[in-house]
């Protein structure tokens, strides 16, 4: 029932350079912390409403299960239990989202990134204690060009495991230190998924950071550790511009 999308990433030209960033198992623990005020430069920004974008887009079809299969996982999309399974919007249209699983219990998730695995052998488990956990390391891509540092766009995906307590999470992005739209995904059978972007131009020398909510089915906030409740800054263009992909 669904696909794989390719991994997408910004192409970068002469004038353009492209950090794609692929969030190894030190960046779990970063996260782990976020929530820390004191970690944040800007987090004492206070929290204002904005509107709400919802990334979910629709369900995802049988060609998108296939899609997202190699050998050396399945061949048979009939074979493969779809644990997850949506299409979300993306800065430029939209693509399907899905977490399946092999008859040998193997775990393997498909996002506009391409594929990607879980962070741990073992899979993470949600509870009252724990209500949301990273499934896997998550992926962002920022690209900015040349020397200016002007951003053209970025894009991240999260991956996450959550208790039958969370219902929705929320992000968005301040850009110097005004608040953006909260990008909204609803949660399915334990499973998150959340694709959210800056788009460009930004100048250079413009700040950047994140903030999340976790939401149960009345709208009230989940209390979690996981995710930066409070705005979390981004180097932006300001990284130094290495490129780490795999």
């Amino acid at each position: 029932m669904r696909k794989l999308v390719h991994r997408v990433l910004p192409v970068a030209g002469a004038a353009v350079l492209v950090a794609a960033l692929v969030l190894g198992a030190g960046y779990l623990k970063a996260l782990s912390l976020r929530h820390d005020p004191a970690a944040s430069p800007v987090a004492a920004v206070p929290s204002q409403d904005a509107s709400v974008l919802v990334v979910d887009d629709g369900t995802v079809a049988q060609a998108d299960v296939t899609a997202c299969l190699t050998a050396g996982f399945a061949s048979d999309a009939a074979r493969v239990d779809v644990l997850y399974g949506v299409r979300q919007l993306r800065l430029d249209g939209s693509n399907p989202v899905l977490v399946l699983r092999n008859a040998a219990g193997d775990v393997r998730m498909c996002d506009q990134f391409g594929p990607d695995s879980p962070a741990q052998s073992a899979l993470p488990t949600a509870s009252a204690a724990e209500p949301v956990r990273f499934l896997s390391t998550g992926r962002s891509s920022w690209s900015c060009a040349g020397t200016t540092k002007v951003l053209d766009r970025f894009e991240q995906s999260s991956w996450l495991v959550v208790s039958p307590l969370v219902a929705k999470v929320q992000q968005r992005f301040w850009v110097d230190g005004v608040a953006g739209p909260w990008f909204e995904t609803a949660a399915q059978d334990g499973y998150v998924h959340l694709q959210s972007w800056v788009k460009g131009p930004q100048p250079a020398g413009t700040t950047y950071a994140e903030q999340f909510r976790v939401l149960d089915a009345d709208g009230v906030d989940v209390p979690q550790e996981a995710l930066p409740t409070r705005p979390h800054a981004l180097a932006g263009c300001s990284a130094g511009g290495t490129a780490q992909i795999g």
